[in-house]
């Protein structure tokens, strides 16, 4: 007997992140989305061209990931071709992709609540922030530290989301 709260399909796909390694990817793309977001917010006031470029841009560093893992990969691995290791890649690879999404959902959701630009970007940002601190706090947890060690490991994580406000306020 399955339990329901444990079959969930966002569980499902954390659970997928987490099992084949792309939780790094995935924290990667959700790096890339908040710091694209903060550019390209800085001085628009265009919701719609601040979402496009946040989403051509994590896709471009989507494809530049699948670019090096297949050929880059190619001077390791002399058995499969390259275009077989392109398929593999474009197959396994979709961690960072889907991290931006996270960032870039909570913009326009922002912007359909009626936020304007700069605070559903704000918003989005503090979000990222919160997002990859609990993902610190996560790993740093499952790795076996507690107390002061954990705390550490998570203020590290939130440090690095901070680095996105503070790109964003100095260009504000």
């Amino acid at each position: 007997m399955t339990d329901q709260a444990t079959d969930h399909p966002i569980r499902r796909a954390v659970r997928k992140l987490v099992r084949e390694r792309q939780i790094d990817e995935f924290l990667y793309g959700a790096l890339v989305a908040g710091s694209v977001l903060a550019i390209s917010s800085a001085k628009s006031d265009d919701g719609g061209s601040v979402f496009l470029a946040t989403g051509l841009v994590n896709i471009t560093y989507w494809l530049a990931h699948i670019y090096v893992d297949a050929v880059g990969g190619r001077f390791h691995d002399y058995a499969n071709s390259t275009g077989r290791r392109l398929m593999y890649a474009f197959r396994n690879n979709t961690g960072v992709l889907v991290g931006g999404l996270p960032v870039m959902i909570v913009f326009a959701g922002g912007r359909l609540f009626g936020l304007d630009v700069a605070t559903a970007a704000w918003t989005a940002l503090w979000f990222t922030v919160a997002m990859l601190g609990a993902a610190g706090c996560l790993a740093a947890f499952r790795a076996g530290a507690r107390k002061w060690p954990l705390i550490g490991e998570t203020a590290l994580a939130v440090a690095f989301g901070m680095v996105v406000i503070l790109l964003k306020i100095l260009l504000h």
